[in-house]
């Protein structure tokens, strides 16, 4: 396997992970969407599929809802999308989230690593990753049953079920992968490394997202409503929206496996840059390769310092009432925003 130069390891702010995590994707371009592209490709073709097939037993000369359900197309069109919703969680989020994760890691710290080398590299630890995401929805379920509590649960909850989703979430497949943690023991250290540094991670992880949205579901927007205005001139409406979905389906393709590679190695890199500044990784690095230790997956498993900490602090649950008021704002504004450009745009296609 070929060596790369150990990066320097250092704390680093928002524009210098940004520019590590691109620098990093470019130069591992290839590898990083074959990892994704491997399972996602095939599930794509075989979804889209079954999306036609259910569309066209719903529009298929069916005029009452009797006849809908007495339809073994309408059956096995709804019967094969469920199934590849669950193969596609296991798949993706398991097995491929694992590999992209394993191979940003050894890319970063030195190692040029292939696809099927990422693929071995993560062995059976995919089966726990997936065990702490289903984990990890149970608890952000009990978190939606919180919200419904009077007075504290109103102004906490939706930030509790926020953090959890978009900053405990993508530090628990590096738990896992990177440091052999067991599912419940993952959650834990991903929720230990974010609540180090609160505001700083949901900034950068924030950035990511808003940055998705305007590469990935902004162009996927403006084709959906471009499509529905070249389409409106088929006489078959059940043509129309089988070829609606085919092409929709296409494009999230191409976008999804451009940007969740770069989006998992943010992720990756912003696992690092706390262990760096909470733990001295990068201190630990150094001293490995001072005494001439090849082994990194030891620093990177080695023991997190043993801290008792309550589970929830007073200063936290003010952060989630913070952000419980801050996600209304935003989701009012991405609302009216989306709305909005909808109709510009298709004012001006009339």
């Amino acid at each position: 396997m070929e060596t790369q130069t150990l990066p320097t390891l250092r704390p680093l702010r928002l524009g210098e992970l940004l520019d590590r995590a691109i620098r990093l994707y470019r130069g591992n371009f290839l590898t990083f969407i074959g990892i994704i592209a491997v399972v996602y490709v095939p599930l794509t073709v075989l979804q889209t599929a079954a999306s036609a097939l259910l569309s066209s037993s719903m529009l298929g000369g069916i005029s009452t809802p009797d006849e809908l359900f007495t339809n073994s197309a309408y059956w096995i069109g709804m019967l094969a999308t469920l199934i590849l919703a669950l193969v596609q969680f296991v798949l993706v989020q398991g097995i491929a989230t694992g590999a992209l994760t394993r191979a940003v890691a050894d890319s970063y710290l030195g190692k040029k690593t292939g696809i099927l080398d990422a693929y071995r590299g993560i062995g059976k630890s995919w089966l726990t990753l997936v065990g702490a995401l289903l984990l990890l929805g149970i608890i952000v379920f009990g978190l939606a049953i919180w919200w419904m509590v009077p007075c504290i649960g109103w102004f906490t909850g939706l930030g509790m079920m926020m953090f959890m989703l978009t900053v405990v979430n993508p530090l628990v497949p590096p738990a896992v992968v990177l440091e052999n943690q067991g599912a419940v023991d993952a959650i834990r250290r991903a929720w230990s490394l974010a609540r180090r540094r609160f505001w700083p991670v949901l900034g950068t992880i924030f950035v990511l997202y808003l940055f998705s949205l305007i590469v990935v579901n902004g162009p996927v927007a403006i084709a959906n409503v471009l499509l529905l205005q070249v389409f409106q001139s088929f006489d078959d409406p059940t043509m129309q929206l089988v070829l609606t979905s085919v092409i929709q389906g296409l494009i999230s393709l191409v976008f999804i496996l451009i940007y969740y590679p770069l989006q998992m190695t943010a992720f990756t890199l912003i696992y690092f840059d706390l262990r760096v500044r909470t733990e001295g990784f990068d201190i630990a690095i150094l001293t490995m390769e001072a005494s001439g230790s090849a082994d990194l997956s030891q620093a990177m498993t080695a023991p997190a310092p043993q801290v008792n900490e309550r589970l929830v602090t007073g200063p936290e649950i003010g952060n989630f009432a913070i952000l419980t008021l801050a996600g209304f704002g935003i989701y009012i504004f991405f609302i009216s925003f989306i709305m909005g450009s909808a109709l510009f745009f298709t004012s001006l296609l009339r």
